[in-house]
This record gives C-alpha cells, structure tokens and sequence, in this order.
C-alpha cells in the first residue's frame, strides 16, 4: 500500500482554522506550481515528485473543501496521522480482546494511499479498496463465529461478502449493488469487550438495583462502540464512492439524459404549442366561413315573416341591430308632417305624382324605372303619402284596441256567469303580446297589470304601425301606372 500519510493542512500552507476562500487560494497557488504541465522543463526525478505533491495537494483541496468530509476529517486526525487506531497501520488490535476482528480503516481514509486508477497495479484504487472491504468484511465474520455461532450465513450481514469492488470494466449493476450494500453497513459483533463491569463484578454487586446499573452501562458502552464503528465504515464508503471515476461517469451520463429528456420535453411542448395555434387559426377560418355561409343563405331566403319574430326580437336582417329612437321627438314630427301636409293638399288639389313621394318612395320608383321630374321638391312634397299611411294605421290600431277590450270584457266576467259557463271557459289563456299561455283568469289578469305586458303592448303596437306601413306603401306602388 502506497501510503503518504500527512495532515492536509501542512500540505496547502494552512492554518487549522482557516476559512474556505483562504484554502481555495492556497490550493491554487500550489496547483500552478506543482502541474505537471509547468515542470515539463525539470529532470525526470523532479518532474515525478512534482507530480507526487500535486496529488497531495488535490487530494488535500478535496478533503478540506467539503464541509462534512473536514468535520469528519478534524475529529480522526491524530488518529489518521499515527497510522490508525493503534497506530499498526491497519492491522487489528492488541490481540488481547475481541477488537482484533475490527480491521482499521482509519489509515485509508486518506487519497494518498492509492496510486492511480490502473485495473493491473496492485497499489491502484480498485486493489486497495477491493482489499479494505473484504478484510472488514472476514473480520466480522471471524467475530460472529467466535462469540459462538456455528454457521455464518446466519449472520445480519452476510450479503457484503456476495459484492465485490469490481475494476474499471465492472458493469454499473454491479457496482450499483455493491455501494448499496455497504452504504447500509451494520456489525454483527457484540461488541462484549467494551465491558466496563465483568461478569465477576456483577455477580458480587451488593444488590439487584445495583446489578442492573452495571448491565445498563455495560449496554450504553457496547451500543455506543457498534455506533462508532458502523460510522466508520459508512465514512469509508462515502469517502471512496465521491472519488470512484466509475460513480463520476454514471452521474455524468445521467445528467446527460435528463437534460436529453428536458430538451426533448420542451421541443414536444413547442410543437403543441404551435399545433394548437395553427388548429386554432384553422378553426377560427372555418367558423368565418361558416357564418359567411350561413348570412348569405339568409339573404337569399329572404326577410322571415313578422308572426315568427320573437316579441323582444328587434334583430335587422339588413345586418345590425336597430336603435332606440326617441319616442317623443318622433312622435312631434309625425304630427307635424301630417299638419303640413292637409293644408298643401287643400291649396294645390293636385293628384298624387313622384314630386309628392317620400325618399323612400321615389327611390323605390327610381328602381323600378319611373323617373322624376322634380327631386328638388321631394323633401317638401313627401308628407303628402303620410295621410294614407296615417289612415292604416290607425284602422289597424283601432282593430287592435277592440280585440284587446274583447278580451278585457272576458276578463270582467262576474263570478256567477262563470260558475254557469264552466264547461264554455278554455283550458288556457294566450297573450299574443308576450307568447305566453295561462292555465286561468286570476294569472292573466296579474299579467295584463304587469310592468313586461304593457312594455310588450307598446312594441307589439310598432309592429302592427310597421306592417300597416309597408302594406301602405306596396298599395302605393301598385297605384303607381
């Protein structure tokens, strides 16, 4: 074993106290010097203990800049610096007791006791250590078979000695299973020497209070020695695992894929990112034409009927909605129309001609083909149509009030007629106005008296002024020679 054993401290230059900035220079300093890369101009003698030092010095570097691995480091290093915990170098005890079967692992807790890497140099990583494991792992057996067990299978841990360290060339399942058997290290021993009392000292104790204080401590020191010992050996573990190159390789390339599998998750998420936008884009396009579609079915079908419009429908097939109009003013101008238009009737007595139109007459008549012959007077003359929309109106309104009294003399019927006419009464009462079907008189009436029936009276009273009107101007164009 090639075993260089010096405290890291004096190989990088440092106090015991120093911080990690003070270690991370020192190192560096001494790294520059000592590279084999600048002693290339040395003789060969002094090229090789440069390279001896550098190794030192990185094994130093890596020990003291690990926070866990310098604790574990300041608590054991008289220990590591005497050779171990006997100071024999690894060998066991005195003999004298059951630590014997305890190999020392202390003295390889150190980079230094390692040359290289090679598969065939016996003082390589994978021969030291393959050799520390399995001399640990006889020493427990040696112990378990002698506290009196006859076979050691029987043993808690006797799995470790179906692993093994394997070299550069092992397979990763391999050396997967060993780490994992060894990162899970417990001793079998009894640990018996640790005694502070002997069986003697028990046996003469002076009473059984004091007997069980004696087995307690016996207990506490036994426990704690097991302790102790299985943290040496897990230290062990994590100290050659962290400088394994073949455990630095497998991390690498499991890094490798994770970022392989990232980079292939976020190209997948771009490119549904992009299918959803183009499906979207070809759905809205569809959508488009669809309705394009359908508005020009609806245009060449024509206007729907007045009765199939809904009572609150005030949709305009000419492609908007129509607005509110201000009642009051509109009212004021009909009236005024109406007034001008008897007294020029009266003055001129003149028959009906393109000159008297409304705009929406005389561009009607233009599309058919009559021409006028006087468009600067229209604006004057149109009232004049007004009187015979204004007559079909109102008979249409007065018809409407008559229907709409007639249901209100229904409505007023007195109780006792009603008993009489029982089998006379309908199953339901209909509201033209509103569409809506009662199953008796008390419901309609509360209707008839509601805020919505008299707000769908009034609209339903437009209505029947806009058909008049329309049936008053097809009457016109049909006059018209």
């Amino acid at each position: 074993m090639t075993c260089q054993t010096k405290c890291h401290y004096e190989v990088l230059s440092v106090p015991r106290d120093a911080d990690a900035a003070t270690i991370k220079k020192a190192h560096r300093k001494l790294a520059l010097q000592h590279h084999p890369d600048k002693n290339t101009h040395k003789s060969p003698e002094e090229q090789d203990a440069s390279a001896a030092e550098f190794k030192l010095i990185q094994a130093a570097y890596e020990c003291l800049s690990d926070p866990v691995e310098r604790k574990w480091y300041d608590e054991h290093r008289d220990m590591i610096l005497r050779g171990g915990l006997h100071g024999n170098n690894g060998s066991g005890g005195n003999g004298g007791d059951g630590s014997s079967f305890l190999f020392d692992v202390m003295p390889y807790q150190f980079a230094g006791c390692y040359d290289g890497y090679s598969d065939d140099d016996p003082d390589g990583f994978y021969a030291v250590y393959g050799s520390v494991f399995e001399q640990i792992f006889q020493g427990e057996k040696d112990g378990f078979l002698s506290e009196g067990n006859i076979d050691y299978n029987d043993m808690p841990n006797a799995h470790l000695g179906e692993v093994s360290m394997g070299n550069s060339k092992s397979d990763w399942e391999d050396i997967s299973a060993f780490y994992a058997a060894w990162e899970a290290f417990s001793s079998c021993l009894s640990y018996a020497w640790e005694d502070i009392y002997h069986l003697y000292d028990i046996k003469e104790a002076p009473n059984r209070r004091i007997r069980r204080l004696m087995e307690e401590d016996n207990r506490k020191k036994r426990k704690t020695a097991k302790k102790e010992r299985i943290d040496e050996v897990c230290a062990l573990v994590r100290f050659v695992k962290k400088r394994d190159p073949r455990v630095k390789k497998q991390r690498e390339k499991i890094q490798r894929e994770q970022e392989q599998r990232q980079a292939e998750k976020m190209r997948e998420a771009e490119e549904r990112k992009k299918e959803v936008a183009v499906a979207r884009e070809e759905w809205r396009a569809e959508a488009e034409r669809n309705m394009a579609e359908q508005e020009a079915a609806d245009l060449d079908a024509g206007r729907i009927r007045l009765a199939d419009l809904d009572s609150d429908d005030d949709y305009d097939y000419g492609g908007c909605k129509r607005g509110k109009k201000k009642k009051g003013k509109r009212k004021g101008k009909g009236k005024q129309k109406n007034t001008n238009y008897s007294g020029r009737r009266e003055e001129t007595g003149d028959d009906f001609n393109n000159d008297h139109m409304p705009e929406e007459i005389a561009d009607a008549t233009n599309d058919i083909g009559i021409p006028s012959e006087n468009s600067s007077n229209i604006e004057c003359d149109h009232v004049s149509q007004h009187v015979g929309v204004k007559e079909v109106v109102e008979g249409e309104l007065q018809n409407f009030e008559e229907f709409a009294q007639d249901n209100t003399n229904e409505v007023d019927v007195s109780s006792s007629s009603e008993d009489d006419s029982d089998d006379d009464e309908p199953e339901s009462w209909r509201c033209e106005c509103c569409k809506k079907d009662f199953k008796s008189e008390k419901q309609f009436e509360n209707h008839a008296k509601s805020k919505k029936h008299k707000e769908n009276m009034k609209k339903y009273e437009k209505k029947l002024q806009k058909e008049a009107e329309k049936m008053a101007i097809l009457d016109i164009m049909d006059e018209i020679p």
